[in-house]
């Protein structure tokens, strides 16, 4: 198993970030240019206006994908596993202490416990 580092994981956000922020920001020029030509006294290209349309689609699902990452990424952060269950690693390092105390009585005693 692969340990990732809190840098590691500062890194995968900011750059899941900077990729929500590009696409956030193509999707309002792209909504724009949109909107002005709708908006403008002349007749509208339904060709063009049907492309720019599937464009903004696809950036709202590109953004969409870029927020599940996060998500998935946050849970994964605060110890939330697939199954559903949180992680308590402060239960988790107490039981480990006791079984460590317990090998380490039965090593000093010379003697295996049943």
């Amino acid at each position: 198993m692969t340990l990732i580092t809190p840098e590691e994981h500062v890194s995968d956000t900011a750059e899941l970030l900077r990729s929500l922020h590009v696409s956030i920001r193509r999707l309002r020029q792209q909504t724009e240019a949109l909107r002005q030509d709708l908006a403008s006294d002349e007749e509208p290209d339904i060709g063009r206006a049907g492309r720019e349309i599937s464009a903004v689609e696809g950036l709202i699902r590109t953004c969409q994908k870029v927020e599940a990452s996060l998500v998935e990424q946050y849970q994964k952060r605060s110890g939330i596993v697939r199954g559903g269950y949180a992680l308590d690693l402060e239960n988790a390092r107490a039981e480990i202490g006791v079984r460590l105390a317990r090998l380490r009585a039965c090593g000093a005693a010379d003697e295996v416990p049943e």
